[in-house]
């Protein structure tokens, strides 16, 4: 995995122990776990309304907030403390106090800044008809410049903030296989860039082409990437 990896994109790495899996799970461990998820409703409407906003918040927190050992609804409890001190809603220092914890130590005071995106990094904007309910889809005039059957390459660049595009497809080919609809782009409206709609391809990949020969045969990973991720593979020179 590149140095310009995050803390939450994993996939394909290795080192991590075993998945524990109980196919009694509840979906809430605790009572804490549900209030978490209830007031995760209440809180997003007021801060993270842009598409992408809520995970970007996720994906700054430190190593240690987002490996918390209250997991899942852990991480959702310290990105909405992120969100309500950004937002002006509660203080970080106010949170600590009310939280009961010693002051300095709330996720609020070690996530990452939102980082500074050159906006030609990512594609142009596009002017769409905005649909009449809230929706990430988008209808764009002119079609895909991909087709069924293109070989192609995901690249990304080293100056990306939030993205989609997972690490381990990143220069490895594979073949476009289905166009979804367009829709909004996540690594634009997450630094409230715009919204740049893009073309969403389901991308076919061969699991040896990704993990080697270690990987099962005849397996195929389908991954769906935005159109501005993806270029045409070229014959090796």
């Amino acid at each position: 995995m590149s140095t310009n990896s995050r803390v939450h994109d994993i996939g394909g790495t290795q080192g991590w122990g075993e998945v524990p899996y109980d196919s009694n799970e509840p979906v809430f461990h605790n009572d804490w776990e549900r209030r978490v998820f209830g007031l995760m409703f209440q809180v997003l409407p007021h801060t993270a309304k842009r598409p992408g906003e809520f995970r970007h918040a996720l994906e700054r927190l430190a190593p240690e907030d987002y490996f918390c050992p209250d997991g899942y609804y852990g991480r959702w409890r310290a990105a909405i403390e992120v969100l309500l001190d950004e937002y002006g809603h509660v203080d970080k220092v106010e949170l600590d106090d009310l939280l009961g914890v010693q002051p300095g130590t709330s996720p609020g005071h070690r996530v990452a800044k939102i980082a500074e995106i050159p906006s030609e990094n990512l594609p142009p904007d596009r002017l769409t008809r905005k649909p009449e309910h809230r929706t990430v889809r988008r209808e764009l005039e002119e079609s895909s410049r991909f087709q069924v059957g293109d070989r192609v390459v995901a690249m990304g660049n080293s100056g990306m903030g939030h993205t989609r595009l997972p690490e381990y497809v990143r220069r490895i080919p594979g073949t476009v296989v289905k166009i979804h609809p367009a829709e909004v782009l996540p690594d634009s409206t997450a630094h409230n860039l715009g919204e740049r709609p893009q073309h969403v391809l389901c991308v076919a990949y061969h699991a040896k082409d990704l993990w080697g020969e270690a990987a099962e045969e005849n397996v195929v990973i389908n991954v769906d990437l935005y159109e501005s991720y993806l270029e045409m593979e070229t014959e090796p020179s």
